[in-house]
């Protein structure tokens, strides 16, 4: 399990510098939209690059604490986050 968390860890920290910037690439696009929705797709882009900051720190304080399931959940959350966000964005793009 630690070898997960150290790729993990890497992952998160590329993911974090990769998220910030795919984050205001969203941004810059959800302000052009005119759909109902607009305010919770803003706010659910500045949330991909905390995703996997949370992911990195709380996978390792899960795995400290003894909570095997938490920490795969954490691993996967910012890949599960990331995949919703895109499909709201898609949908986005359809209306």
């Amino acid at each position: 399990m630690q070898l997960t968390l150290i790729i993990n860890t890497i992952v998160c920290v590329l993911g974090t510098a990769a998220g910030v910037l795919f984050a205001g690439g969203s941004i810059v696009s959800i302000a052009n939209m005119t759909v109902p929705w607009r305010g919770a797709l803003l706010v659910g882009a500045a949330l991909v690059p905390i995703a996997f900051v949370v992911s990195g720190v709380g996978g390792w304080v899960a795995y400290a604490l003894g909570y095997p399931q938490l920490t795969i959940g954490l691993v996967a959350l910012p890949w599960a986050y990331g995949l919703a966000f895109v499909v709201a964005m898609l949908l986005s793009f359809r209306a």
